[in-house]
């Protein structure tokens, strides 16, 4: 048992030490089983994200006004990730736009470059100033709870897309997850992201937001099929962030 406790906090801890710039400053067992195993723990990571982000949209939404707010807001995960969802999604829109080619290995040696291209800087820029739009419309609707549920919900679907997608190279950062993570993972992951939900939103909502999560989730995953052939890291920080964004835009819809 106590070995079995020491495992389980091991691979906790590595889910925040690679997923956050968080110092947790301690040697930890990283084999691609760890990774296996503490996936469970990746939306721990999201609901984290999401109650630092709620907090601080509590704290300042009694000083200032909601478009202050929201960027405090948006810089809390940005901060806390270091942006590295945000850094795939331009990687992706650079390969994937900026080559009009079908070559598969020229598109991954694009999104492998450093330089920030045209369709990086556009992605980011939309990323960030949809989620501004989205925030303070969160924050005049009063429903912050959604701040919360998004990276939960966005977490789950990197969760998901990697036990039904395959690499698109034969290393990476994204191999530790593509297809390293089995059904019992996903099964365990989407039922704690819907006991931390519905608390938030309420069942009918955390079932049609988990719904949309999965479906990008799938689209998604049969686009980068069509470009190159697989999954990368950069395409499961991209799909984090899309889902990040229309989990929150379908729901202001629907409320």
């Amino acid at each position: 048992m106590k070995k079995f406790m020491s495992e389980l906090l091991n691979d906790f801890l590595l889910y925040f030490q690679f997923f956050t710039r968080i110092p947790i400053n301690k040697n930890l067992n990283c084999d691609m089983e760890n990774f296996k195993k503490g996936s469970i723990f990746f939306i721990f990571v999201g609901l984290f994200i999401g109650v630092s982000q709620w907090t601080v949209f509590y704290l300042f939404n009694k000083i200032f006004p909601p478009k202050i707010t929201a960027i405090f807001v948006i810089m809390v995960s940005i901060l806390i990730t270091g942006a590295t969802h945000v850094d795939g999604l331009g990687d992706v829109c650079d390969g994937f736009f900026a080559f009009k080619g079908k070559q598969k290995e020229k598109i991954i040696e694009i999104m492998k470059d450093s330089r920030v291209g045209t369709f990086s800087s556009i992605a980011i820029v939309f990323d960030i100033l949809i989620r501004y739009a989205v925030i303070i419309a969160i924050i005049e609707k009063n429903v912050a709870f959604i701040i919360i549920a998004a990276p939960v919900l966005s977490k789950f679907s990197v969760v998901f897309i990697s036990y039904i997608g395959k690499c698109a190279k034969k290393s990476g950062t994204g191999n530790l997850f593509i297809n390293n993570i089995d059904l019992k993972r996903v099964i365990i992951s989407a039922l704690f992201t819907f006991v931390f939900i519905f608390k938030l939103i309420g069942v009918k909502y955390s079932i049609i937001l988990m719904s949309v999560a999965l479906i990008i989730a799938l689209l998604f995953n049969k686009y980068c099929e069509s470009k190159i052939g697989g999954l990368t890291g950069d395409t499961l920080g991209a799909n984090n962030e899309l889902v990040d964004m229309f989990v929150m835009l379908v729901y202001l819809a629907i409320i």
